[in-house]
């Protein structure tokens, strides 16, 4: 940049002495003259005032631009860097969500393989709760029809007793009611 500003530098002040050459040339006279001089004047203070500026600012532009162009190229650097990790995340996720139908279709399967299982358990267990209520129920009928037959003997028994005494009763007669009474007295008597 320095030697860009060497070089346009000579053009400039020829440029600028032709012009002013040109000016004096056209007023001729002394009037024309003085304003010439201020115009000179105010351009050799400003070529000054430029000259002062470069020289103090030049290598502070020069370095903030230097800077400037660094922080650019590290700022466009993050930013690259940024975009590729974010396309790996991308990809990553894409792959994700493309591994995502296949893990659902896992779990779904794991899911009914053990309601499956589950399922079958139950049955198991539901059978041998049947088998268990029907052997208590058979167990339970067998008992009743011994204790009905029980009964039902014992009722017989009775019937057959009442029956029996009730025909003694009737049959005998006060004669062989005092023989039985006889009888008995006399084992009774012998038996002690």
């Amino acid at each position: 940049m320095i030697n860009r500003v060497k070089r346009a530098l000579p053009p400039l002040i020829s440029l600028v002495l032709i012009a002013f050459s040109a000016a004096i040339a056209s007023e001729g006279g002394e009037g024309g003259s003085k304003q010439i001089l201020e115009m000179v004047w105010k351009l050799v203070n400003f070529l000054i005032l430029m000259a002062l500026l470069w020289k103090l600012l030049a290598d502070k532009v020069k370095n903030y631009f230097s800077d400037r162009r660094v922080e650019i190229a590290q700022m466009i650097e993050q930013a690259d860097k940024a975009k590729e990790d974010a396309e790996k995340q991308y990809a990553e996720i894409e792959q994700k969500l493309k591994n995502v139908e296949k893990d659902i279709q896992e779990i779904k399967d794991t899911i009914m393989g053990e309601l499956e299982s589950e399922k079958e358990r139950i049955i198991r267990e539901g059978k041998a709760s049947a088998d268990r209520v029907l052997q208590q129920a058979r167990w339970s009928a067998e008992q009743e029809v011994v204790r009905a037959r029980n009964e039902l003997k014992n009722h017989v028994v009775e019937m057959a007793g009442d029956m029996a005494s009730g025909m003694i009763t009737r049959s005998m007669t006060p004669e062989d009611q005092k023989k039985i009474l006889e009888e008995y007295l006399d084992k009774v008597v012998k038996g002690h």
